[in-house]
């Protein structure tokens, strides 16, 4: 069972989503920077914090945090030169970080 924090979460990384995905398909590079307030809203928030950290939790979200930085910086690169490659690799690597983000909400 999801406790609210953890569904205003993925509320957000929703939101951030639709977003995204309209950024990357209609080469719309301005929508980056609104989804990313959504994808980073919960940290501030604080709904991102966990109740127990065992040490593969605390590597899982180091590994989220790594890749999510990644794809941002993709994303930022797309920004600045506008080649087309850097928004599919951004689109990608974030949606890995939802992915192991999603699975940190299980554990």
């Amino acid at each position: 069972m999801m406790n609210k924090n953890q569904t205003k979460t993925l509320i957000c990384v929703l939101t951030a989503g639709l977003f995204f995905i309209p950024s990357v398909i209609f080469d719309l590079w301005f929508l980056i920077p609104i989804g990313a307030i959504f994808d980073w809203l919960p940290l501030p928030m604080g709904w991102m914090k966990g109740e127990e950290k065992t040490e593969r939790k605390k590597n899982l979200i180091i590994i989220h945090a790594i890749i999510t930085v990644i794809a941002y910086i993709f994303a930022i690169i797309w920004i600045f030169t506008l080649i087309w490659i850097y928004k599919f690799l951004f689109l990608e690597i974030w949606w890995a970080a939802v992915i192991i983000g999603v699975f940190l909400i299980g554990k």
